[in-house]
Formats: structure tokens, sequence, C-alpha cells
């Protein structure tokens, strides 16, 4: 009997892990998993074939360990994960090839589930992770690595820039001159740790950047420094600078502005013996760097790495997600690798302020009510000044679908006019993909405020 597609997408990724050593028969309605070895036998001078039972497949593409002996599922999970992890190794090197129905991987819908339980909360027990997507726990693992091979999974932290005491900008430039190299660019921004992203773009900019700074001071210096640099001295282009109030998704921040965070962390003094409610302390900016790198780093190694006491890391993380402006809103992950044809932009310059209030709540629910994917539709959204607008950064998987979206925010929103960017290439920092629980977004709380739409029963991702 031929196997399901799922099943046969699920032993290709067990394949991957154990080589041709593999094999699936149908035995008593089910799909089941063997292990094949061989030994010389001398007493009939040749070799013996021995099959090693592992497990079985479900119809949804799951694989259930084998429960006949305890060890059985220890091993079948510790071979896996350390195979996966070498392919995942060689393929970042350059040294293998993922096969396509890995690179193309066909998520089901407890995949799904798995990325926003993980969106939600990276730090959840597969435990929990197999509650939320309604599958065995002992799947977790299995599914999760194929994942995380395929997509490119990075486990990191939303963090809130207001709470570490950071505003938020883009810089808009447009070149008369001919534009500088992307090498001389990214020469030029890689070292400036309020510089989160950068993009090339193509459309009424060719720069995009977005940038943390204290305030309008620092960011003054900062935008004199770039551009007194060699990739843009001498060169004429229209440089534009807007502060923005990021209502939905967040730009990761690079490990290089934590070189910048380090020299606000609170230090004794004379003048300051004690540390008041808002300074950041050492164990603080610890667990805030070491998370935003990993957030499935452990407490106690952070403790060991920084020499503090035993448990300060934990008490830690306990004060930076808590309070009314948390500096870490949630541990999550950031999609990689999520394979799709362009980043695009839509810009909604707003024109008439009153037309475009009542229709907000339309708008906001066109957000929340989003499409079934395996990302979000929208990565990041977010109010700007200069001009009053709202922009939005979406991944786009098909061709035409960034001014799809554009003509349905043009029909739902009133007095506003849109324009489209085409992102070429990210230069610096990364765009976030992920799948958040729009349940838990700004937008769906301000709905149930207004009282448009009715509360519904949310997940829980503690």
């Amino acid at each position: 009997m031929q196997p399901p597609e799922k099943i046969k997408t699920a032993f290709e990724s067990l394949k991957l892990a154990y080589g041709a050593h593999v094999e699936l028969k149908y035995l008593n309605k089910r799909f089941c998993i063997f292990e094949a070895t061989s030994r010389y036998d001398p007493s009939i001078g040749r070799s013996r074939k021995k099959t090693n039972y592992l497990g079985w497949i479900t119809a949804e593409g799951i694989i259930v360990p084998a429960r006949h002996r305890a060890e059985s599922k220890r091993e079948l999970e510790r071979t896996y994960l350390k195979r996966i992890e070498a392919l995942e190794t060689e393929i970042k090197r350059g040294g293998a090839q993922a096969p396509a129905a890995e690179m193309q991987l066909h998520l089901s819908q407890e995949d799904t589930k798995i990325l926003m339980a993980l969106s939600m909360n990276s730090r959840l027990s597969y435990g929990s992770i197999g509650r939320i997507a309604g599958i065995r726990s002992q799947s977790v693992p299995y599914k999760l690595k194929k994942m995380e091979a395929s997509l490119g999974i990075h486990y990191t932290i939303e963090i809130n820039p207001t709470a570490i005491g950071f505003s938020t900008y883009f810089i808009f430039v447009k070149f008369i001159d001919p534009e500088p190299s992307p090498e001389s660019i990214k020469a030029a921004l890689d070292g400036e740790g309020l510089v989160q992203l950068a993009m090339l773009t193509k459309g009424d900019y060719d720069i995009m950047m977005y940038c943390v700074a204290e305030n309008n001071y620092t960011l003054n210096i900062l935008l004199d420094r770039i551009r007194r640099h060699g990739a843009f001295v001498g060169v004429s282009a229209i440089w534009t600078v807007t502060p923005v109030d990021q209502s939905y998704g967040f730009v990761p921040f690079r490990d290089k502005f934590f070189d910048v965070l380090k020299e606000k962390v609170w230090a004794r003094s004379k003048r300051n013996p004690r540390p008041s409610a808002h300074d950041l302390l050492y164990r603080e900016y610890a667990v805030l760097r070491e998370f935003n790198a990993d957030s499935t780093a452990s407490f106690s190694e952070i403790d060991k790495k920084y020499a503090l006491p035993m448990g300060s890391a934990k008490n830690a993380y306990g004060k930076l997600t808590s309070g009314d402006t948390p500096a870490i809103l949630r541990p999550t992950i950031s999609i990689s690798n999520p394979d799709l044809k362009y980043v695009g932009i839509i810009l909604l310059d707003i024109i008439n302020k009153k037309m475009f209030m009542q229709t907000r709540d339309t708008h906001r629910k066109y957000i929340v009510d989003e499409r079934e994917a395996f990302t979000n539709m929208f990565s990041y959204i977010c109010d700007f000044e200069t001009p009053d607008g709202i922009m939005y950064i979406m991944p786009v998987y098909h061709e035409g679908a960034m001014e799809d979206t554009g003509n349905s925010l043009v029909g739902i929103l009133g007095g506003i006019k849109a324009m489209y960017v085409v992102v070429r290439q990210v230069l610096i920092g990364s765009i976030n993909y992920r799948k958040f629980d729009n349940a838990y977004s700004m937008q769906y709380e301000n709905l149930v405020k207004n009282k448009v739409i009715e509360p519904k029963e949310r997940i829980s991702y503690s």
C-alpha cells in the first residue's frame, strides 16, 4: 500500500536522520518504521539482516515512538535530533543541500499551531506545545527540528524599546546622484549599534533604515555620523527622518545594539549609590543580551557566563517581563528562511484624518482577521509622523499580493493614499517572520474595547 503524502514527507525527514537504514512497512493498518541493520554470521557465511521496530507514523505525519521498550523512545529522539542538527550545520556551511521536500516544507495545521505557540512563548515545554497543537508531546521534537532546519527558526525576544529608554525612528533616503555600492553602504552602517535594520529598496526610496535612539539629539549625532561616512559624503540625496510608533510586530535587535546598551547599565557612585527603579542592572542587561541571541538559554548558564550569584538571571527575567511596561514583551521566534518571493512595504499617507478615523476599526479588523498561513500577513506595522501615515512591512509569497493587500487597505480606509516599495536587499539586521496570535494584538484589544467584536477565549501560552 502506498503511503499518503504526509506520511511520505515525515518518513523522508526520518531518512535524513537515519540514512538508508530505515524502512517503512504497512502492518496492522499502520505505517511502521524499522531500523535495518546487518551483521556477519560465521555459521552461514554471510550477513544476517536484523530489523528493530522504532515506531509508526500517523495519517497526519506525526512520528509516534515505540512504547514496548523504554529506551526506544529515548534512542529515537536522541539519534534523530543529533543527525538533523548535523545536517542543519552542513547546510549552513554549504557542505550539503537540503532536499526540496525539506526546504519547501508542507506544513500541517499542527505545524502552524506549533509555530504560533513558539511565536507567543518560545520557552514553552514540549508538553505545553503538544497541548496547544493537539498532538502528543513525544511528537513535538521531531516536528520542531524539521521546521528548524527548513525554516531557519531563531529563538529570540520581543523587546519594548521604550522600556529600556529608546525611541524608534525610520530614515528614508532617495539618491539624486548615482547610488553608492551595497558594500559601501553596509560598511557605513554595520558598526552603528543604533541601526537595527537597513534595506535597499525600489520605489519612492532607495534606502529605508529602522533606528533606535535615546532622543532626537542622539539621533541627529547618529545621522550626522552616517552622512559623513565615505559611502555618502559628497553624494546628493534627500534624507527624511520620522519618529515611528510600532503597533504590530517588531524589528529584531542586532547584537551590536547591546554594546550601546551596556553603557546604560547602572554603576555605583557617590552621586548614585543605589539604583532607581528605572536603572538598568547588569543582570538585566545580561538576560536581555543572551535571550536576544537565544531565548531558550538557561538561567544558570547566564549566571555562570556573567559571574552572577545563583538565581540572578531568573530574578532579572521576572522583572524584565513584569509591570505595566515590561522590557521583554515575550520570548518568541523569527523565521529566517520563509521562502518568499520578496518583501513588500506599503506606505499609506493619511490625507483626510476625519475619514480615516471613521474607518479605523474596520482597518483593525482587517489586520486581526488575516489569512491562514504559517506566517502573519504583516511582519511589522507602525504609525509615522512625517508625513502622517502608516507603514506595513509584509512577506510576499505570490506575485501581486502586495498590490492586492494595498487595494484592500485603500478600499477599507478612507482619506488615504497608498505607495509601494519593494525590498531589493536587506543589508543590516533582519525582518521578523512568525505566527503571532492576533487575539493578543493591540488591534484586537481595541476592537473589544470599542465593542466592535465580542471577546473570545484566548489560548494560554504561559
